[in-house]
């Protein structure tokens, strides 16, 4: 009966691992280039809106490819803030996406007038 129960134990444990580590539900790639984000997987659509669901755990990852510019990623109304990158670096932040539906702006922060975009939480 204790070897049943410790399995059933290591079981429900097992389970649990994956949403107790913070691995992100979902990772968003952007790529910096010509003073725009692009989805990676989308390099025609300039500042994309990105969609996630409340609730979610979001990775974005910026690559920045804008040679003698220095870019971040920023969504200002959730306090997410990417540290700076130079031309070649990439950066990543992890965030929770809120409860609530909603729309979001997210930007660079030095480049923040032409470099926006937003983020729909569904």
């Amino acid at each position: 009966m204790k070897a049943i129960g410790a399995m059933a134990l290591i079981m429900v444990f097992a389970t649990l691992i994956p949403a107790l580590s913070g691995t992100p539900n979902r990772e968003i790639v952007l790529v910096v280039k010509g003073m725009s984000f692009y989805l990676e997987s989308d390099p025609l659509t300039p500042n994309p809106t990105l969609e996630v669901k409340a609730g979610e755990r979001v990775r974005v990852v910026v690559h920045n490819q804008d040679r003698g510019m220095t870019h971040n990623f920023a969504v200002p109304a959730l306090d997410v803030d990417m540290n700076p990158m130079r031309w070649s670096e990439s950066g990543d932040v992890v965030f929770v996406a809120p409860d609530a539906p909603g729309t979001y702006e997210y930007v660079c922060g030095p480049h923040q007038l032409i470099m926006r975009g937003t983020i729909r939480v569904y």
